[in-house]
């Protein structure tokens, strides 16, 4: 098996991998012809590092037949800058897992898998994550689930119908969208894991949001400020605004004002086309507050929303933010990146930066590499070790709740 990342004029190939494990539908000549002409200069042009380090934006990397004839699989990694504890960090975003039929469970993706660790971790990443399949089998490779979300689905007789002030302006197409950019940056400011973005969506100019029947609306104060928006699609008798894969919309709100304005609206304005309204939000806000009748809730449905994976541990200690000050011994155990694997010495004091060493001292707390990547992140705490089976605390004074507590932790990309 030779493993590699693929050449841009190779990606065809990738497709045809992808097409066939997803049962999707690809014009393979077509694709073939495209890439296969590709000129030198637009190969070099695809390879160009991308604005956030020298690296490229995406890689594909696959695994090849001995003879380097057949992609037996393939793994992509999309490159973003995300925050975590007030910090700007790099992550890995995984998608595109395939194998095609034949050659399932003779390790194919463990070595793509391996292999992309292996760079992010020269290219200095902290965290790579995916949206599973399966978490079971996401985890032997030192994924965890650490954010969750809140499928939502209220009539809208049951929403509010206070009405806070303010402008609600309809956006069409050649419409000025960088309030959204504001908006979104401003819900996600203090939120570890979520993308820092320039742009909401590049992708949305270049949609027929008209043709695709979908809608965006955003409220401004009574001060002209951009508070929150929404995009939305009929589904049945329902408003569909949660992102997923094949429909990207989205319900964003800054505060209690946004949340009634947009509530107000969507319930005077829609009811006699609408039935329900759908949202997808992180599960630390309490919508629940925001609805005149809890009999209208007709389904709240907690679930994870994705799976997080330190790619470096020390990386990681050195820039998680600690409460107050003291010293804890971190027993990580990694077999896939065994530079993980070890005793981490945190010491941390408020106004000081953490220091971060290896040591041969007795650790505190041993861990796997996907729990501590789900407790560092604030998706576990140290209140629930005890229900954690793979963690093994050995001194439990030691002052876990000062490292491990909960944060807002939310990935809203796709990938």
């Amino acid at each position: 098996m030779i493993t590699r990342i693929l050449e841009p004029n190779e990606l065809y190939l990738a497709r045809l991998v992808q097409t066939v494990c997803f049962e999707g539908s690809m014009d393979f000549e077509k694709e073939k012809e495209a890439a296969l002409s590709m000129t030198p200069e637009e190969i070099a042009g695809a390879k160009q590092p991308c604005e956030w380090g020298p690296f490229p934006k995406s890689r594909c990397w696959g695994a090849f037949s001995d003879d380097s004839k057949t992609l037996m699989g393939c793994v992509n990694v999309n490159s973003y800058p995300i925050r975590f504890d007030g910090k700007q960090l790099m992550m890995g975003g995984i998608g595109g897992v395939s194998t095609l039929p034949p050659y399932r469970r003779g390790g194919v993706i463990r070595s793509c898998i391996t292999a992309a660790f292996r760079q992010m971790m020269e290219d200095g990443f902290a965290f790579s994550y995916l949206y599973p399949f399966s978490q079971a089998y996401y985890r032997q490779f030192g994924f965890e689930a650490s954010d969750f979300v809140q499928d939502w689905q209220i009539r809208l007789s049951a929403l509010k119908t206070h009405d806070p002030g303010g402008t609600i302006e309809q956006l069409f197409p050649g419409d000025d969208l960088s309030p959204l950019t504001v908006i979104y940056n401003e819900f996600f400011k203090d939120c570890n894991l979520s993308v820092i973005r320039k742009e909401f969506d590049p992708s949305l100019p270049e949609q027929d949001l008209l043709g695709q029947q979908r809608y965006l609306y955003l409220w401004r104060n009574g001060n002209g400020q951009p508070r929150g928006f929404f995009l939305s699609k009929k589904q049945g008798r329902a408003m569909e605004c949660a992102a997923r894969f094949p429909m990207r919309n989205a319900f964003l709100a800054l505060d209690v004002q946004a949340y009634e304005a947009l509530f107000h609206f969507v319930r005077t304005a829609f009811s006699s086309h609408y039935d329900e309204i759908h949202l997808k939000l992180p599960d630390y806000i309490p919508l629940s507050y925001l609805v005149s009748e809890g009999n209208g809730i007709t389904s709240c449905q907690r679930h994870s929303n994705g799976m997080v994976r330190a790619v470096s541990v020390p990386l990681v200690l050195e820039n998680c933010r600690c409460k107050g000050s003291g010293r804890i011994k971190i027993a990580v155990s990694d077999p896939v990146l065994p530079e993980n694997t070890g005793t981490w010495a945190l010491e941390f004091a408020e106004g000081l930066p953490n220091r971060v060493s290896l040591t041969a001292e007795a650790p505190d707390i041993s861990l796997p590499i996907g729990t501590f990547s789900a407790l560092i992140c604030g998706g576990r705490t140290a209140d629930q070790l005890p229900m954690m089976p793979e963690a093994a605390v050995f001194h439990p004074d030691a002052p876990f709740d000062q490292v491990f507590y909960a944060k807002p932790s939310h990935v809203m990309d796709l990938f």
